[in-house]
C-alpha cells in the first residue's frame, strides 16, 4: 500500500517518475504491481541483458519508468529508453545514436533471442587501428565497469557467438548524451 500511495501522489505532482528496483514480479516486488493497479503498464521485460525487468508505464498523465535495480542495468536501460523519451516530451531531438562498427578483441558466447550491452572500450592495436574490448567481467553490479567503459558494445538478438576479430556495433557514451 505505501508504495501505491507514494506512486499516486508522485503522478499528481509530477510529468514522470522513474523507479529502481521492484521492478520484477516477485513477493517483494511491489512497484510493477502498484502501476498496474493504479494506471496501466504498457510494457514489463524486454529480451536484454542487462536490465531484462524494465517496465514502462502510466498512472493518469503521468509517464512511468521502472528500472532494474542493479546499477549498470539502471543506467543501459536508462540511456538507452528512458533518456530519450524525457529528451523528446521535453521538446528536444533524439538523433539515434551511431553504431560504429570495430572488430572484437574478444570472445564471447551467448543466448540467442536477447539483445545483450556489454561495457566497452575502444582499444589500439600495434598498427593503431581501433578494436571493441569488453569489460571483462559481466555483472550488472559492477559500477566500476561504467568507469572504465567508453561505451556500449551491442551484440543483437540473432548473434550467439563472437571471435576476435568479429565485427560488433560500439557506441561510444557520447553517442547516448555522455561526455
Amino acid at each position: 500500500r505505501a508504495v501505491g500511495a507514494a506512486l499516486e501522489k508522485a503522478a499528481g505532482a509530477h510529468d514522470a517518475i522513474i523507479t529502481s528496483g521492484g521492478a520484477s514480479r516477485g513477493e517483494e516486488d511491489h512497484v510493477v504491481n502498484a502501476v498496474d493497479a493504479l494506471g496501466k503498464l504498457h510494457m514489463w521485460q524486454l529480451a536484454i541483458k542487462p536490465g531484462r525487468p524494465v517496465s514502462f508505464g502510466q498512472i493518469d498523465k503521468c509517464l512511468f519508468f521502472g528500472l532494474p535495480g542493479n546499477p549498470v542495468a539502471v543506467m543501459v536501460c536508462f540511456l538507452l529508453y528512458v533518456r530519450p523519451v524525457l529528451m523528446q516530451r521535453g521538446g528536444a531531438p533524439w538523433p539515434t545514436p551511431r553504431r560504429f562498427p570495430l572488430p572484437a578483441d574478444f570472445d564471447m558466447d551467448k543466448k540467442p533471442e536477447r539483445r545483450e550491452f556489454l561495457r566497452g572500450m575502444v582499444r589500439l592495436d600495434d598498427k593503431g587501428r581501433p578494436w571493441a574490448g569488453k569489460y571483462p567481467r559481466d555483472g550488472s553490479g559492477l559500477i566500476s565497469s561504467l568507469r572504465a567503459a567508453d561505451g556500449l558494445i551491442e551484440i543483437p538478438e540473432e548473434v550467439t557467438r563472437i571471435r576476435a576479430g568479429d565485427p560488433v556495433d560500439f557506441v561510444p557514451f557520447s553517442e547516448l548524451g555522455i561526455v
